[in-house]
């Protein structure tokens, strides 16, 4: 008995090619008889029907033409004429040299024979107009040339038929003939597809059954089943295949009791980890699922786990604010590395908690699970509340005797031209001081008001390209200078944004002057400022390539006075509020605000806005 099922499958292979062929050559047989019918068709009375038309319309010019003789003032026919009556004789001539056809000589002996009278008559016209006149050659023409006409135009008509008659004729034949190669290939192909079918079922069953044989085996093994075999009584080449899978769950039996054990140990391990950490720590899927909660979480939302498990966050945990920062993560990605502070009334009191929730990312981008962390900050936001109150009453109190001395250090230096240079050097000193302590001032200030809530807002729906573009006019002198190129890209913007306009320029003047303080200075300086919207809101970036903040710095880098040191350890900036103004600015337009930056690469800093109304065609042209 044979067992390889290559010699098989190559037998079967060899018997399908050879019926193919021979059906080809069947077929290829008939389609020679049919273009030989065809060729003949065309040879035997194409050039005749040819020839019997154009020899009517020369009769049919020629009679024109005659006609237009009788009743213009020429004495002689048109040379037109002479040109239409050597047609006609050529075309006769051809019809003579193809004669295929019973009684088709003697219809072109009787066509030329007509002709020559017909042609011998036109010659007289002529004579008899110049002497007798129009009525006579009138009278002429109808009662000899023009009977002529009508019996030649009745015999090409006559040679036409019978040539047209005999393509019918040989046009039936071919059909015939096509029929029969038609049937003849439908016949060869149904015996070629029983024999075809026959062979693949045989075939099917032979590489079906193995197949049947293996899922049965992989159902087993998935099912836990380390102990099943497939049989071995299959040809050689599957028996290969089985006897693979019967290692392969061999080896899952050996590999399934080493690691079972060690897999339960890490789960352990992690929830023990989990449960150890004094922050409320939620795990939920990328259904939205809660699949774990640690003690102190259960005890901040007053649930149990085992109540929240599989169940949809919303469902279990009435927070709103929670869920939304956990879908703001998982939807922006790489983008998105925010930290956010929320209020919870716990037991008639007000709790502050710092939300980190950190998407998990497996193969292709799939989202299999989110870690929300929550940090309790209570303590550092009251502590927090009283520094800011703090320094907005210092600040008050700054304020007055602050201007008093800008003003009087202005006076002192306007009476004192001629005074001596160190007196001036000193005033100026202190002139420039006390101004830069005023900005400080002023800034606090701002900052308490926007902590507080009382900054007052005008949003409106802006295009967000003017903004830009008059950032870019603003440090147009400082980028020629520094030899800093700044690129914009602004292309994919079709709606507007709700801001109001001035805070959000002081926003982008001041991330986009940090970018020109850290970005070299050597020609290769590049800073992009880009605007796209994503998730329904406008997200917007300044990326430079300078020299990068460190991750440690990354976290508390928009807290107040917070003043990075440059490569050299000195520190840049002033006051350390501008980072802290801006995150204020953008939290009171319902937004967030974060950096992504890696050392020696450079930094992008992001803020989200709300988008408003779409672009007209005009608008954004200009833009």
């Amino acid at each position: 008995m044979i067992k390889s099922m290559k010699f098989k499958i190559s037998l079967i292979l060899i018997v399908f090619i050879l019926l193919t062929i021979g059906n080809s050559v069947v077929s290829i047989s008939y389609f020679n008889k049919l273009e030989r019918s065809i060729d003949l068709i065309m040879d035997a009375n194409y050039d005749s029907v040819v020839a019997a038309q154009n020899m009517n319309d020369a009769l049919e010019r020629q009679d024109s033409l005659e006609l237009s003789f009788i009743f213009e003032d020429n004495e002689f026919l048109s040379s037109e004429h002479e040109s239409n009556h050597m047609k006609f004789l050529e075309w006769i001539y051809k019809a003579k040299n193809n004669i295929t056809e019973d009684g088709e000589k003697e219809i072109l002996e009787v066509i030329e024979k007509n002709y020559t009278d017909y042609s011998n008559k036109i010659k007289d016209l002529e004579s008899v107009k110049a002497k007798e006149g129009n009525e006579k050659v009138n009278r002429y023409y109808y009662n000899n040339i023009f009977p002529l006409f009508q019996t030649l135009k009745e015999e090409c008509n006559e040679l036409l038929n019978i040539n047209q008659q005999s393509m019918l004729n040989m046009r039936g034949k071919s059909k015939e003939l096509a029929n029969s190669a038609r049937y003849c290939t439908v016949i060869i192909s149904a015996l070629v597809l029983i024999i075809g079918l026959s062979i693949i079922g045989y075939l099917l069953k032979k590489i079906i059954h193995p197949i049947e044989d293996l899922a049965v085996g992989i159902n087993k093994i998935s099912a836990g089943n380390y102990e099943y075999k497939i049989p071995l009584k299959r040809e050689k080449e599957i028996n290969y295949i089985l006897n693979d899978f019967n290692d392969m769950a061999e080896k899952l039996k050996q590999y399934e009791k080493l690691n079972i054990n060690e897999i339960l140990r890490e789960k352990q391990k992690a929830e023990g980890i989990i449960e150890s950490i004094d922050f409320p720590i939620i795990v939920t899927n990328d259904d939205n699922k809660v699949i774990m909660l640690n003690k102190s979480a259960e005890r901040l939302f007053d649930v149990k786990e085992k109540n929240t498990l599989n169940r949809h966050f919303l469902e279990c945990i009435e927070q709103r604010e929670v869920f939304n920062i956990i879908q703001k993560a998982r939807n922006s990605v790489k983008e998105y590395k925010g930290f956010n502070d929320i209020e919870i009334d716990q037991n008639d009191n007000k709790v502050y908690f710092r939300i980190s929730a950190n998407p998990i990312w497996f193969e292709n981008n799939e989202n299999i699970a989110t870690v929300t962390i929550m940090q309790d900050i209570t303590k550092f936001k009251e502590i927090d509340n009283m520094k800011s109150d703090f320094i907005s009453n210092v600040s008050h109190e700054f304020r007055t005797p602050l201007t008093s001395i800008c003003m009087a250090v202005g006076l002192l230096l306007e009476e004192n031209n001629e005074g001596r240079e160190s007196q001036t050097e000193l005033l100026t000193i202190i002139k420039e001081d006390s101004e830069r302590l005023d900005n400080l001032v002023s800034e606090l200030l701002d900052l308490s008001k926007m902590e507080a809530g009382k900054i007052e807002m005008d949003i409106k729906d802006v295009d967000i390209k003017d903004v830009i573009n008059q950032v870019k006019r603003t440090f147009k002198i400082q980028l020629q200078e520094k030899n800093i190129t700044l690129n914009i890209n602004t292309k994919t913007i079709t709606r507007k944004a709700r801001v109001d306009i001035n805070k959000i320029s002081w926003v982008v003047v001041n991330l986009v002057g940090n970018a020109l303080r850290y970005t070299k200075i050597d020609g290769t300086g590049v800073i992009e400022i880009k605007a796209k919207e994503v998730n329904n809101t406008m997200l917007i970036s300044i990326t430079d390539n300078g020299e990068g903040i460190p991750e440690q710095d990354q976290k508390i880098i928009f807290e107040k006075f917070i003043q990075l040191k440059d490569s050299s350890g000195q520190i840049t900036g002033n006051s350390g509020l501008g980072l802290a103004i801006c995150k204020e600015i953008i939290k009171a337009h319902l937004g967030d605000i974060w950096v992504d930056s890696k050392l020696g690469e450079g930094s992008t800093f992001y803020f989200t806005l709300k988008l408003g109304g779409v672009l007209d065609e005009e608008e954004n042209t200009n833009s």
